[in-house]
């Protein structure tokens, strides 16, 4: 194994220390993406611009169609895959960045539902609603400009994304039931992250769905159903995908051998592997390797599949 392997809870950095606040792009994808599951202290807005989207709030699948907004609190489990031609952009941001020098109950509330998450919360702001054409203009601008380092500029994203989140309260986003968490959504909420933390220790070994099952204490037909209905996917295409998406990151990032990456992450058939990476990525480990080397560093990533390149 090497050093890049990640804990899915996410420690990159978004912005700085005294700007923590990023905007991502990624559009013009020829395949579809999974980013996978994940979450992270930050609060994070989606702007799902064009096409198909499946996003995982909480372990509750949603089918979207783009254009809409969807908001994730601080620490609440997710995950987005894009559909081919789909694009995506997003903001990135710690809840401090709208606090105020004097006390305000509103504020202190809504600061505490963005960092921590709450037992009911409708992810979606949609076309229909009234709010819709105020929110997506608000947050373009706030994506388009987050990046940039002039004092004007930054203070103008702080408060398009204060004037954002107040757009959001006075239309009932943030409903009072959703600013409580609960013991049970909490504990639905642990329950999933110790899983996929213990799958994420262990992808790369021969790890069967009968160690995932034994892990929770329930048997393997109550987890098959547990786990699709948590993650959106099966047991199997689960590991396969995060198995390349972990190959995928060495593949760009080291000159090994696309075997030995192949070998390092959970592939004992080479064969079988070439076969998902391009079923997965629509072109040979080669190829991408080649195609996606010389592109990083970009703060705009376009053709990605993997959530800690884009963030």
């Amino acid at each position: 194994m090497t050093g890049l392997k990640k804990e899915l809870k996410e420690t990159t950095k978004h912005g700085s220390n005294v700007y923590p606040l990023a905007g991502y792009v990624c559009r013009g994808n020829n395949f579809n993406i999974n980013i996978g599951m994940h979450w992270h202290p930050e609060v994070e807005l989606n702007r799902f611009e064009s096409g198909e989207f499946i996003y995982n709030y909480a372990t509750q699948e949603y089918r979207v169609k783009g254009p809409c907004i969807a908001i994730t609190p601080g620490n609440v489990l997710h995950n987005l895959r894009l559909k081919r031609g789909a694009n995506h952009s997003s903001v990135v941001f710690n809840s401090s960045m709208i606090e105020l020098s004097f006390f305000d109950e509103v504020q202190s509330q809504l600061c505490k539902f963005l960092a921590e998450g709450g037992k009911k919360m409708p992810p979606f702001i949609t076309p229909d609603m009234p709010c819709f054409e105020h929110c997506d203009e608000l947050l373009k601008f706030i994506i388009e400009n987050a990046n940039k380092e002039d004092g004007s500029a930054r203070l103008r994203v702080k408060a398009h994304l204060i004037e954002l989140l107040a757009v959001m309260y006075e239309n009932g986003i943030f409903m009072s039931e959703s600013l409580t968490p609960s013991d049970d959504f909490d504990h639905k909420q642990q329950k999933i992250k110790d899983l996929l933390t213990f799958i994420n220790d262990h992808y790369a070994e021969k790890i069967t769905m009968n160690d995932a099952a034994n892990y929770l204490k329930v048997s393997r037909q109550y987890f098959c159903r547990y786990f699709k209905k948590s993650t959106g996917m099966s047991f199997v295409d689960f590991i396969n995908d995060l198995r390349l998406r972990m190959a995928s990151r060495e593949i760009i990032l080291t000159p090994k051998s696309i075997t030995d990456i192949a070998l390092d992450h959970g592939f004992d058939n080479i064969g079988y592997f070439f076969k998902l990476f391009k079923l997965k990525f629509g072109q040979t480990p080669l190829a991408y390797r080649k195609s996606r080397g010389d592109a990083q560093g970009s703060k705009t990533i376009e053709q990605t599949d993997d959530h800690s390149a884009i963030y």
